[in-house]
């Protein structure tokens, strides 16, 4: 049952008297276990994105099928900008993301065994690039070290696994790294999604001859994307076992690659 506080305010004039409802903690801890705010990268097609003032994508959607089974959760999804998103979870105004679960987002978060989707690294760049022949020939981590590096700063991958490479210099923003691969300005980009990258590269009005791709397995064979939720979240351990049993399920991998086609 709700019930009423009174309080004194500090106002420009004085102080006044205000009456507000407080909810009774046992049932207002019970309804925030039942919501469960899911962010996504506002701007990550066809994985997650912005249509018509809502959250679309292959992210939200195998997400909302798994979750859809689990009793009394009401499940939101949001779209903010990539770094948004994660400093919404670390601080409590969101409840998890879906992503690779680095070694600093493990430090807010808990995540479950088995991937919801998984990432193939390519190789992007220029097709007249001058490096394109060195950049064909590549077949290991090491080659890849005379090269100069485009990413995204901020996306904690390339951080965590590319910091070795001398020439990594970060972008802004994904519009930002091919512009400079176009330019000149960086050699090659290692995309965790040609699905995604493919999608970008053809909204800035590059067509496919003049950015080209190789699979690059020797920097990573798969990326895991895990549904990471906030340690805070009073169904955290309710919320992942529910996800893992819905993985290992037959018949879910299919439907993934259902959901995962009809964006691709």
């Amino acid at each position: 049952m709700d019930v009423l506080r009174r309080s004194l305010v500090l106002t420009g004039v004085g102080m006044t008297l205000t009456t507000r409802a407080l909810a009774d903690p046992a049932v207002e801890q019970g309804a925030r276990a039942n919501r469960f705010s899911i962010a996504y990268n506002d701007d990550y097609a066809p994985y997650s994105y912005i249509e018509a003032g809502q959250v679309r994508g292959i992210l939200p959607d195998i997400l909302s099928w798994l979750l859809a089974p689990l009793a009394k959760l009401e499940v939101e999804h949001v779209g903010l900008p990539w770094r948004r998103v994660q400093l919404d979870v670390q601080h409590g105004k969101s409840d998890a993301f879906c992503t690779f679960a680095s070694e600093e987002r493990q430090q807010y978060t808990v995540f479950h065994k088995l991937p919801v989707v998984t990432l193939q690294p390519h190789l992007f760049f220029a097709a007249d690039s001058p490096s394109r022949k060195t950049i064909e020939q590549v077949s290991r981590r090491a080659d890849l070290m005379n090269l100069r590096l485009i990413d995204l700063k901020g996306n904690q991958w390339a951080e965590q696994n590319l910091k070795e490479f001398p020439k990594l210099e970060y972008a802004p923003g994904h519009d930002s790294v091919f512009r400079m691969i176009m330019m000149g300005r960086g050699d090659v980009h290692v995309s965790l999604s040609p699905v995604v990258t493919r999608w970008r590269i053809k909204k800035l009005g590059f067509s496919p001859e003049q950015i080209v791709s190789i699979a690059a397995p020797y920097i990573a064979a798969q990326v895991p994307f895990h549904l990471l939720v906030a340690k805070q979240h009073p169904r955290a351990s309710d919320i992942l076992k529910h996800v893992d049993d819905m993985l290992r399920r037959p018949g879910t991998a299919r439907q993934i690659d259902d959901i995962t086609a009809r964006h691709t």
